[in-house]
């Protein structure tokens, strides 16, 4: 008998220990649900009522130039947008002499300029539009005598609201034939961040960058930036007038 209640006891503890790990997984199912259901709700808002950045990169046929297409896929306007380009030239393929001689003006080229830590130096390049409506797209050229390894291209936009939302793109040459892929998007979708304010024509302010939940792929941008010359140095001096006569057109 006592055998018998033991067996029975073992057996409902068994039941409940069952329903409780059940109960807590449905739980957990439904929790996790939820989250993904607000993550996609917040994604969906933001599509519809923040303006939403995309880049692409291409080559221009019998031409070093580049074309960076701004496309604005949401259903606001961008406002006082910033972009920040660097045309990234590593120096074991190309070394700062030759890179000094084939691209700067003669009258520019004691600047002591040197790469990064891996190696990378550049072109850069600055300029600002104050609107890109709603499904429109602009094409902003980058002149240059030589194409580099890598494009990196670094956003920032407000909407109405004041905020400033940013996004880094890397553009690599894969076949070295021009045909330039993205591979990197960092982050995945734009986030709220104060303003960084690059100039062509002066280094980034370390100040403006030194937070320690920054991120490793714009601590390299700027770090990168700090080791290029700007484009007004070049022999091909005038992308800025081109991109500031480029014409937006729709989707």
């Amino acid at each position: 008998m006592t055998s018998l209640i033991l067996l029975s006891n073992l057996i409902l503890a068994g039941l409940t220990g069952f329903y409780a790990w059940f109960v807590m997984r449905l739980l957990q199912q439904l929790q996790q649900e939820q989250t993904q259901y607000r993550e996609a709700l917040t994604q969906q808002l933001q599509q519809t009522t923040l303006p939403y950045l995309h880049w692409d990169l291409r080559g221009q046929d019998n031409s070093e130039s580049l074309l960076l297409d701004l496309f604005n896929i949401g259903n606001v306007p961008a406002y006082d947008i910033l972009i920040s380009t660097i045309a990234a030239y590593n120096e074991e393929t190309l070394d700062i002499p030759t890179f000094m001689r084939t691209l700067i003006q003669p009258r520019h080229r004691k600047y002591p300029l040197q790469a990064d830590k891996v190696g990378y130096y550049g072109i850069r390049t600055s300029l600002r539009l104050s609107l890109l409506p709603s499904q429109k797209q602009i094409t902003l050229p980058i002149t240059i005598q030589l194409r580099p390894a890598d494009v990196y291209a670094l956003i920032q936009y407000r909407e109405l609201s004041g905020s400033n939302y940013y996004q880094l793109y890397c553009f690599s040459d894969v076949d070295e034939l021009g045909c330039y892929r993205a591979n990197l998007l960092e982050p995945s979708s734009p986030i709220v961040k104060p303003r960084i304010h690059f100039h062509d024509s002066s280094a980034a302010e370390a100040s403006e960058t030194d937070d320690e939940a920054e991120s490793y792929f714009l601590k390299d941008f700027v770090e990168l930036w700090n080791h290029s010359l700007s484009s007004r140095l070049t022999l091909a001096d005038d992308t800025l007038a081109k991109a500031q006569n480029s014409v937006i057109y729709d989707l």
